[in-house]
């Protein structure tokens, strides 16, 4: 096969934009707020060649079922381009949508969900030849039907056309929607989950026909799954995304041996291994994924990161300054006030320091105190904080014990700053791949404008 920079893309996928709920709601309009859009997809750009079988995972909620749709224009983009075989689909007029259509398919995660009760298995693969005015005559829809029933494994094919869906089986049904995206003889198939809802010892079948049927029909995939294993076994390239972004594309097999994005890293080590040993390696992030809605600023992926960049001239390590920002996001989402230190029975500022200072992590990565205190607390002698920020910290906590939230915040956003939170990592290269993350950065990046983040800095991990 061609290295892909060698050949035009058949798809390509520029600054693509999505935002949901977008219309001011009667609370925020009594509030007086500004209405805050779902940000399902947020700038992806992505080109994917003919002949190519391209992942793309995430963990759920991160935009990827809404790419897909909008590739076969399911949801119309809310920015941005996509343009088919040269073409921008959204200004088609409508030949050149009942073209598009015929060359572009979707395969749906639920079987059982997206088949017809009422309709047989002849009426369900026959249908995209009558909406698409193909194949003329009932005798020749009917053998064109037989045709790539026999394909997808379905045969005798008599058997089943004048089956309905509930007499069939899980696989069965899977490959029933199989071939009704064929029979048009499409170019290019999303399959969206394709076998997430079939059985373990079924789903091997079913992708590997998937395979035969690329060669066959001079097909090209985007695969959308959460399961890694797939995206390893089916993909030739892959696109990890977090929160509608991007954030690491390349080869698979160099994307899984070698992650660059943190992210990836994380959702890599996250994966269930039958060979757990001592070298096992858990996932290194903290909390839980932000809303979409209110997504954070710079880098979408800086609140849990375990490699955030610390500001120039900190001479602490860089797990400190992680401890320490921590520290202030729990300020910042009120998980630090006077009633919660009351409720711990924390009295003074140090020890709120000490317990602010501990990460929801797996227990390799925590200090030995916060493995003997059960994760409350750390010893802040023992974390090697800059004099300056230690004493940051405590003037904050202070802060915090007197009610006075602002105050702390205002002492924490002078000191404790990372360029992951103001500046929004744009795609760079490193080795085979593209990378969104400042680990990457060249100097002289951009401050992010907070106007088009959709948040204000100071509200981004509300």
């Amino acid at each position: 096969m061609d290295r892909a920079e060698d050949r035009e893309p058949l798809v390509e996928i520029d600054g693509l934009r999505k935002l949901f709920d977008q219309s001011q709601g009667i609370i925020d309009t009594v509030l007086g707020r500004e209405p805050q859009p779902v940000r399902a997809v947020d700038g992806v750009s992505l080109d994917i060649h003919k002949g190519d079988i391209v992942g793309i995972a995430g963990e759920s909620g991160c935009g990827k079922t809404t790419l897909g749709k909008m590739l076969v224009k399911l949801h119309e983009p809310t920015e941005g381009a996509i343009r088919f075989d040269g073409n921008d689909i959204t200004e088609m007029t409508r030949e050149e949508e009942r073209e598009f259509r015929k060359r572009v398919q979707m395969i749906f995660q639920d079987p059982f969900e997206s088949l017809n009760p009422r309709m047989t298995v002849y009426d369900t693969i026959a249908e995209p030849l009558k909406i698409n005015d193909m194949v003329g005559d009932y005798d020749a829809r009917r053998d064109r039907v037989k045709q790539v029933l026999e394909d997808v494994g379905l045969g005798p094919a008599e058997v089943y056309l004048d089956a309905f869906p509930d007499e069939l089986s899980g696989g069965e049904r899977q490959r029933i929607a199989i071939a009704r995206a064929l029979v048009v003889d499409p170019d290019f198939i999303v399959c969206d989950e394709p076998v997430s809802m079939l059985d373990v010892s079924i789903r091997a079948g079913v992708l590997n026909l998937m395979k035969e049927l690329q060669d066959e029909y001079d097909l090209t995939y985007l695969f959308i799954s959460h399961d890694l294993s797939l995206i390893r076994y089916m993909c030739d390239r892959a696109g990890i995304m977090y929160l509608g972004n991007m954030v690491e594309q390349g080869p698979t097999d160099d994307i899984i041996d070698d992650p660059k994005h943190p992210y990836t890293e994380a959702l890599f080590d996250a994966v269930p291994d039958v060979e757990l040993g001592e070298e096992r390696r858990r996932a290194n992030a903290t909390g839980e994924v932000p809303s979409p809605r209110n997504p954070p600023s710079g880098c979408r992926y800086h609140p849990r990161c375990a490699h955030i960049i610390p500001p120039d001239g900190w001479d602490g390590t860089q797990e400190a300054f992680r401890r320490a920002y921590q520290f202030k996001l729990k300020v910042r989402r009120g998980d630090l006030s006077a009633e919660s230190a009351e409720s711990a029975d924390i009295a003074d500022a140090e020890a709120l320091v000490e317990h602010g200072l501990t990460l929801d992590i797996p227990e390799e990565y925590r200090s030995e105190t916060e493995i003997e205190s059960g994760g409350s607390k750390v010893d802040i002698a023992r974390i090697d904080l800059p004099p300056a920020a230690r004493e940051t910290l405590v003037d904050a906590a202070g802060a915090v014990l007197d009610g006075d939230t602002e105050g702390a915040l205002a002492t924490l956003d002078e000191a404790i700053t990372t360029p992951c939170e103001s500046r929004r990592p744009e795609p760079q290269p490193a080795g085979t791949r593209e990378v969104a993350c400042h680990l990457y950065d060249e100097p002289g990046f951009e401050e992010l404008d907070s106007s088009t983040a959709g948040i204000a800095p100071a509200a981004a991990e509300d």
